[in-house]
């Protein structure tokens, strides 16, 4: 999911090159100053919003984010009627529009801080939701240990989304050979399920596994102040996380910490601006856990008038890939994160766990290769096959897996 923050860094920064592509002279007239138009349209709301990036609380985040779909509809209008200009032009307009209302689908609408509010707690949003809404695009039961394999656990949750809907998280919970349980990728804090998993073994390890999912871990930190809390590299230094006061007491490196037992092996796979998410797979259960480089979300559980713009950047079941933006961060430092795909490849995990979407319950090898085609389509057959796996295969109708939608 993309917080406020961040969602306020993109705003000024898609701004900034809508106005310097309205000074391109290789674009014509027409579609410079649509470009021009979008991006002060785009700077100016940005600045009268109530987040961390608004300068005055003259519109909600929830406003804000109907702005934005508003603005990237416009821009596609502008692609499919401008008949007369080149193709190329046209495609800009279309592609930006199409990226505005991928951001705002993921985007969420809780504000932790801006010039007219504090930090309330996520949680008062989500006390709003509508059950019915909730139901619908998660995986109930809710904040509650369900167990999917020996040793392993997920709990499914909920986070508040754009214009005050909803999006699935997951959690998922790993009982080490000590007893002691790992609670990766924290959700939603309740005494409820605090005490259902305390049923199943003492909480000792929190793990934020990369730079969005550790908002739920201060309140864990709170309830259980003997647990080790474990950071993704970087993650200490986020501006963000240093003003939420949040414990967080080592970063993780290549490998996992000696306290866990043995059983997991860490890959972390990097990015661009410092991102990293640490992928973990638990040995025992061949389980590997990630948070948001696999996105599979189940057509039914998104809303009609996105459904075509999931399926269209790959996010919809069975194609699993995470959203554009993710994929751009993540290939500023392609040829790592491909050397850390294809090691998670070579693991041959039997399941795949994930946050968001409806995660491998079998066939985890398979399902996980599709969903790193956009990361492997190059190199995929040098890469797997130094770390011993067999390449890709085509299909029956002659084709492979490796072609990206978009």
């Amino acid at each position: 999911m993309i917080t406020t923050r961040l969602h306020g860094l993109i705003d000024y920064g898609v701004a900034a090159i809508l106005g310097g592509l309205s000074t391109c002279p290789t674009l014509p007239p027409a579609v410079r100053r649509a470009l021009g138009t979008a991006g002060a349209y785009h700077a100016g709301y940005s600045l009268l919003t109530d987040y961390e990036g608004g300068v005055r609380p003259v519109l909600s985040m929830r406003q804000h984010l109907a702005l934005d779909a508003i603005g990237g509809a416009a821009l596609i209008g502008a692609g499919i009627t401008m008949r007369r200009e080149p193709d190329e032009a046209r495609a800009l307009l279309i592609g930006i529009g199409l990226a505005e209302l991928a951001v705002v689908a993921f985007s969420s609408a809780a504000p932790r801080r801006g010039p007219g509010q504090g930090s309330g707690p996520i949680g008062r949003l989500l006390a709003r939701d509508d059950h019915a809404i909730a139901h619908q695009v998660g995986y109930p039961p809710f904040d509650t240990p369900k167990p999917v394999a020996q040793d392993i656990h997920i709990v499914d949750s909920l986070l508040p989304n754009a214009m005050g809907a909803a999006i699935g998280a997951r959690m998922t919970v790993i009982r080490l050979p000590d007893g002691d349980l790992l609670l990766h990728s924290p959700t939603r804090y309740s005494r409820g399920l605090h005490r259902e998993l305390e049923r199943i073994g003492r909480i000792a390890h929190l793990v934020a596994p990369n730079f969005a999912h550790w908002t739920f871990l201060k309140d864990w930190a709170e309830a259980c102040p003997k647990a080790v809390t474990w950071a993704a590299p970087g993650l200490r230094e986020r501006s963000q996380v240093k003003r939420s006061g949040v414990r967080l007491d080592y970063d993780l490196g290549d490998s996992a910490p000696a306290a866990w037992g043995g059983v997991i092996e860490m890959v972390p796979v990097p990015g661009g601006a410092g991102f990293h998410e640490m992928a973990m797979f638990h040995q025992p259960s061949r389980t590997l856990v990630l948070t948001d480089l696999v996105m599979n979300l189940e057509a039914h559980k998104v809303p009609l008038p996105l459904r075509p713009l999931a399926w269209a950047f790959g996010m919809l079941a069975p194609d699993g890939m995470p959203p554009p933006y993710l994929r751009a961060v993540v290939r500023r430092r392609h040829p790592e994160a491909a050397e850390a795909a294809s090691r998670l490849i070579a693991l041959q995990p039997e399941r795949v766990i994930f946050s968001h979407g409806k995660w491998f319950e079998r066939n985890g090898t398979e399902a996980l290769r599709r969903s790193f085609r956009w990361l492997l389509a190059q190199d995929h057959e040098e890469l797997e096959v130094r770390h011993g796996v067999e390449p890709l295969k085509p299909t029956a109708s002659g084709t492979t897996i490796a072609t990206e939608p978009l």
